[in-house]
């Protein structure tokens, strides 16, 4: 057998979230993305101003931005408990939110499908939940 040294390891935390940021029971939820501008972008399904789940950018060197507090719109259009990002060829960060949208709906609205640009303008396309027969 033989042993081979690694070199050593180290952690760095980049960011610790609050309660307020994340609402101490919804953490920050799916992977980090990291935009072509080399800053992290993610989720998180709970806290922000609204308690309806940001998006947030956290810089290389640990520099943490709110782009968006969900719910912001009158019966949150907007959409609440986002999950996840993916940024698209066009340079926009897309994701999903699970309830929220048209709250004509049962449990509030069906969710939304959403754009958001590197600098947090956000587009939503409502999403209509099924209707069970």
């Amino acid at each position: 057998m033989t042993t081979i040294a690694l070199p050593a390891q180290t952690l760095t935390t980049l960011y610790t979230f609050s309660c307020a940021q994340t609402g101490c029971g919804g953490p920050t939820e799916g992977p980090l993305v990291q935009a072509t501008n080399g800053d992290l972008y993610g989720t998180t399904t709970g806290g922000g101003a609204n308690g309806g789940g940001t998006v947030f950018r956290i810089t290389p060197d640990g520099a943490f931005t709110t782009l968006y507090n969900f719910c912001s719109q009158s019966g949150c259009t907007d959409g609440e408990q986002p999950f996840g990002l993916i940024q698209a060829t066009d340079g926009n960060l897309y994701g999903t939110t699970s309830i929220g949208g048209d709250s004509t709906y049962v449990y509030g609205g069906g969710g939304t499908v959403f754009r958001i640009n590197l600098s947090g303008a956000l587009t939503t396309q409502i999403l209509l939940p099924l209707r069970m027969r």
